[in-house]
C-alpha cells in the first residue's frame, strides 16, 4: 500500500499556514464572545455564572483548534473520541437553554476549524437573532421569573384552601412539582414552580403565607427567566 492509498483511507491533517491559523482562532474567539453575550442577554433575569460565560468563549476556540488538528484524518478523529471517553463530565447544566448554548458555541468552533467561515458567521448571526427574538415573542405562556416555592403545612389543620387563596392573589401561574407527607404524616409539603404577578411583592406574599394558621415553613428560591418556556 503506497502513501496515497493511506491518505485516501485515513485522510490527512489540514496543511494550514500561520496566517490561516491565526485568522481561524481570532474568528472563533470573536464569535465565541458573541455567543456569550447573547447568552447573557437571553437570561438577564438570572444570576449569571462567569465560569459559564468564559466556557462558551473558550469552547469555540477549542473546537476550532481541535478541528484543525484532526482535519479529515479518520484515525485522529477516533483517537479524540477515545480520549474524551476517558474523561467523566460531572458538571450539571442548569437548564436545556444552557445546553443549547454549549452546543451553539461548539458548533461555531467546528465551523471555524474546518474553514467554513461564512457558515460560522451567518449561522451565529441567525441563531443569535433567533435567541433574542424568543425573549420578545410570546410563546403562549406568561413572561417572568420562575421561582421555586415550598410550603409546609400541618396536616391536621386542613389549611390548603387558605394557602391557595394567598397564592392566587400574588401568582399568575403555578405548577405543582411535588406533594408529600413528612414526620409520619403530621406535615404536608408542597413544592411549586411559580410566576409572580409582581416580584416586588415577594415579601408581602411570604408574610401572608406565614400568617396562615398551620403553615410551618415557606421557602422561595429564584430559578430562571422565562419567556414562554417551561423547560
Amino acid at each position: 500500500m503506497n502513501p496515497t492509498d493511506l491518505e485516501l483511507a485515513f485522510g490527512q491533517v489540514l496543511n494550514l499556514d500561520l496566517p490561516q491559523i491565526v485568522m481561524t482562532m481570532i474568528l472563533a474567539l470573536v464569535l465565541g464572545l458573541t455567543v456569550a453575550m447573547v447568552y447573557r442577554f437571553s437570561i438577564s433575569g438570572r444570576v449569571i455564572s462567569s465560569t459559564m460565560q468564559a466556557s462558551l468563549v473558550l469552547l469555540a476556540t477549542i473546537g476550532a483548534m481541535v478541528m484543525m488538528v484532526i482535519g479529515n484524518n479518520i484515525a485522529r478523529a477516533f483517537s479524540l473520541v477515545g480520549a474524551l471517553a476517558i474523561i467523566r463530565f460531572r458538571t450539571r447544566l442548569r437548564s436545556p437553554w444552557d445546553i443549547t448554548f454549549v452546543f451553539f458555541s461548539l458548533a461555531v468552533g467546528i465551523a471555524c476549524g474546518v474553514l467554513a467561515y461564512r457558515v460560522a458567521v451567518v449561522g451565529t448571526l441567525i441563531i443569535s437573532l433567533s435567541a433574542m427574538a424568543l425573549q420578545v415573542i410570546p410563546m403562549g405562556l406568561p413572561k417572568g421569573t420562575v421561582h421555586l416555592l415550598r410550603c409546609d403545612l400541618a396536616a391536621y389543620q386542613g389549611t390548603e384552601s387558605e394557602m391557595i387563596k394567598v397564592l392566587e392573589r400574588h401568582i399568575t401561574r403555578r405548577w405543582l412539582m411535588e406533594a408529600r407527607s413528612l414526620r409520619f404524616g403530621e406535615t404536608l409539603s408542597y413544592r411549586y414552580r411559580v410566576i409572580l404577578k409582581d416580584d416586588a411583592e415577594i415579601e408581602t406574599m411570604l408574610r401572608e403565607l406565614s400568617d396562615v394558621e398551620g403553615v410551618e415553613r415557606v421557602v422561595l428560591d429564584a430559578s430562571e427567566e422565562m419567556a414562554g418556556r417551561t423547560d
